[in-house]
């Protein structure tokens, strides 16, 4: 099955070699089968909370396993945050499909449980639905910093695709920085969307959210 552009442009950021990539909360298990099918690594997991979606990937996996022999996976219906991650492996974890804030607890229950010394071979790839500047906001409480951000339109919304380490050197933005282009229509009506929602957010908390909007309206794409 083709995978859709917001998975698309998580795929495309997969180049390095891995030991083990967790697939977690990714629309059943697409994404991970296109890794499986390029061998990205060693291993795929597949995680998510939801047995009904997990017993019918497991059973689709079982089916087309012949064609899998070059990578090993496992299918684990639990709580994201719950996964232990395999000591000494070059890991990857790629969260999608769920809002910011949830998508931050997820990450900071996983940090919290890693020993210091993996975290120098662990890194994230991540694209929540919404709340993208409390989730950007709380990574870099964490102490991850950005390899490769991207803006994707889909279905007639936006998403925002990040990919983090412990290693890297560069910053992530609260608002994004490498993701704008100014030559893109799409990116300036993102940009005019988010304004229009802070500023009716000003309703609710005029002191946050007035320092969110402020950040946005520092972005130029003229």
């Amino acid at each position: 099955m083709k995978l859709s552009s917001r998975l698309s442009a998580i795929d495309s950021l997969i180049c390095a070699p891995y030991d083990v990539i967790w697939d977690c909360c990714c629309d059943h298990g697409l994404l991970g089968m296109a890794l499986l099918k390029r061998v990205a690594a060693k291993q795929i997991n597949f995680v998510d909370i939801v047995p009904t979606l997990m017993d019918e990937l497991e059973h689709t996996l079982t089916r087309f396993s012949d064609q899998q022999a070059a990578c090993q996976w496992q299918v684990l219906c639990q709580d994201v945050a719950t996964i232990e991650l395999q000591p000494s492996a070059k890991q990857l974890i790629i969260i999608a499909g769920v809002g910011g804030e949830l998508l931050l607890r997820l990450v900071q229950k996983m940090v919290a449980n890693c020993p210091e010394k993996l975290r120098e071979q662990l890194s994230f790839i991540v694209c929540p639905v919404h709340h993208t500047y409390t989730l950007r906001q709380g990574l870099q409480a964490l102490g991850l910093g950005l390899i490769k951000e991207q803006l994707v339109q889909e279905n007639n919304r936006f998403y925002e695709v990040i990919q983090l380490s412990f290693t890297s050197n560069t910053a992530l933005s609260v608002t994004g920085s490498q993701m704008w282009d100014n030559a893109e229509q799409m990116h300036e009506l993102y940009l005019q969307q988010l304004v229009a929602h802070y500023t009716r957010m000003l309703n609710k908390d005029r002191t946050y959210f007035q320092h969110v909007l402020d950040d946005y309206q520092k972005i130029s794409l003229n």
